[in-house]
């Protein structure tokens, strides 16, 4: 497949994969062993590169350049403004203005930004805003290890919110005189993360340490079966298993903190004009969760196709997969305007 570009989202019970070829998106989802992966950290790096090589053969997915998401918990995102300067000592400065957030020596790790849309590059304003991300140098280079294990050169690394940042951008493009705030609300397996976007800034950033794991340990109970088994159930409602008053609990419960974070967002920002939101994440296939957040939050869930032209997947296959198709179609853009 000349031209390929792959993109890659490492979540803590599945990885999805975005293959870019011929200007179509098409994503595949792939269910992780067991403990392979705890708190967002790879805990067998030999054997999930193996994995990884396994999987790339069966899906006849070519040797080639791909792209990663960063995984929350290993990247810090940060919206900056600071004095005019050069790309050099700004490079020298940006880990200063991380210093609440790491520790030891500023050499080990690695700093990138993206300047917000209002700053022009030329211009002799005083000060920039830019979009700013920190992680290890230590966490790159494992997984430049593990990604050339598998066959595969790892070319881009983006943590999530620039992703989200690119694909608004880019709905504002197809879309002008749309809207220019985003919501996105991520439904994932250990938590849910709502985020919001402005143009291209991160108004609002908040990461629930409560996800749809916990719905598995219910199921699981109820069934009297083991978490990794009973978290399937959820997605086809298996005997009827989130019409329960148990799995209805726990949607109540995952609703009434994002309704919580909407709410005080809209408080501090008087201003703000959503008017709807992005369910992404496996959670965001499950209907009775889906309704629940659609009823008590009050906005409409808005068709993640908007967001992903030319992807051809089910909703539900896009609700999981839309980082790694987010962060091919950058690093496509990119290699384009090089």
């Amino acid at each position: 497949m000349p031209g390929t570009r792959l993109g890659f989202d490492i979540g803590n019970s599945s990885m999805k994969i975005a293959v870019l070829s011929g200007g179509q998106t098409r994503i595949h989802e792939i269910r992780l062993p067991d403990n392979m992966i705890q708190d967002g950290e790879i805990t067998m790096p030999n054997a999930f590169s193996l994995f990884l090589k396994k999987e790339r053969k069966k899906l006849k997915i070519p040797k080639g350049e791909c792209a990663l998401v960063l995984p929350a918990r290993q990247v810090i995102c940060r919206t900056l403004t600071m004095p005019r300067m050069t790309r050099e000592q700004l490079m020298l400065n940006l880990p200063y203005e991380f210093s609440d957030f790491i520790q030891g020596d500023p050499d080990r790790f690695f700093c990138d930004y993206a300047m917000c849309e209002e700053t022009v590059p030329d211009s002799e304003e005083e000060q920039m805003t830019m979009i700013a991300a920190v992680t290890a140098k230590e966490t790159i280079a494992g997984y430049l290890r593990i990604f050339s294990g598998a066959g595969l050169k790892l070319k881009t690394l983006l943590p999530s919110e620039a992703v989200l940042i690119h694909l608004a951008g880019n709905c504002r493009k197809l879309h002008p005189g749309g809207p220019e705030e985003y919501c996105f609300i991520n439904l994932g397996q250990n938590s849910t993360a709502i985020t919001v976007i402005k143009k291209n800034r991160i108004q609002a950033a908040r990461q629930i340490e409560f996800g749809c794991g916990k719905i598995d340990l219910v199921i699981a109970d109820m069934l009297n079966t083991d978490p990794f088994l009973a978290s399937s159930y959820k997605y086809t409602n298996y005997r009827d298993v989130m019409n329960s008053p148990e799995c209805l609990e726990i949607c109540q419960n995952i609703t009434v903190e994002i309704l919580k974070v909407i709410n005080f967002y809209q408080f501090n920002y008087r201003d703000s004009q959503l008017c709807g939101m992005y369910l992404t994440g496996g959670g965001a296939s499950i209907l009775q969760l889906r309704e629940r957040i659609q009823d008590m939050v009050g906005l409409p869930v808005l068709p993640l196709e908007e967001l992903l032209p030319e992807t051809s997947v089910d909703p539900e296959t896009a609700a999981k997969g839309i980082l790694a198709a987010g962060i091919v179609r950058y690093a496509e853009q990119k290699r384009g305007r090089s």
